[in-house]
């Protein structure tokens, strides 16, 4: 099955016409999260559903239950799709529902908590007309407290938290994280090019863990001729061309 499935990932997946088109960032956050061998995953703002596909192509073997939340229904029907057409509708549940009123499942329900959210505050950057990815972009519905806070409340006491974000406002994901009682334990920063400033930084966190970071080595993107870093690829075999 996992070969099968390998064959559409991620570039075979169905996405809809308009609003947001997955990126670099969904794959590398598949490659970042320390996945139990057991137990319930939950990913919010799913979008197409590319990390938790990402999450079961990397996890092989391991009994993991996922559930992908979004608000946007086109979104859903897609993740919908893909999850079926990559054969994992056992494992893999698609919800539609809001980051910001979370009564799809009790508190505490899931060992692991996931999301790409929203990099850019509202106002800042340049708009798109499509509102959708807009909402995607933006924090049109909701913002990153509302994330952090809805995964502070699903996660169950010592489970783990990932996000992936923009590094310029890493200041305020850590903040975030830590007001919800989210320990940061791991983070990776995530580079174009040697020499260029991290883009996109990777942070995992504990529910009502103890102090104590580790920074782990960079991924670089692109090597000096604009090719995909060899060292890249072994990190994340998906971001391969």
């Amino acid at each position: 099955m996992y070969g099968e499935a390998r064959k559409y990932f991620p570039r075979g997946l169905e996405q809809p016409e308009t609003g947001f088109r997955f990126s670099t960032d969904s794959l590398l956050i598949s490659s970042f999260v320390s996945v139990p061998s057991k137990g319930r995953i939950l990913d919010l703002g799913t979008g197409s559903g590319v990390i938790p596909l990402g999450i079961m192509l990397r996890n092989k073997g391991k009994a993991l239950s996922i559930t992908g939340i979004d608000l946007n229904p086109e979104m859903v029907a897609a993740a919908e799709n893909n999850v079926a057409k990559l054969g994992f509708a056992d494992q893999i549940k698609i919800l539609q529902g809001d980051v910001c009123t979370p009564d799809f499942a009790p508190a505490e329900s899931y060992d692991l908590v996931v999301s790409n959210p929203p990099y850019r505050t509202e106002g800042r950057g340049c708009a798109c007309p499509d509102m959708e990815k807009n909402k995607a972009r933006f924090e049109v519905e909701a913002d990153l407290n509302a994330f952090s806070a809805t995964a502070a409340r699903m996660v169950r006491n010592r489970g783990r938290v990932c996000f992936v974000f923009l590094a310029e406002r890493l200041a305020g994901l850590v903040n975030s994280l830590i007001a919800h009682k989210l320990e940061p334990k791991r983070m990776k920063l995530v580079h174009g090019r040697i020499n260029a400033p991290a883009k996109v930084v990777l942070v995992e966190a504990v529910k009502n863990g103890k102090p104590g970071l580790v920074l782990e080595p960079p991924v670089i993107l692109f090597d000096e001729s604009g090719d995909v870093a060899v060292d890249s690829v072994e990190y994340c075999s998906f971001i391969a061309k």
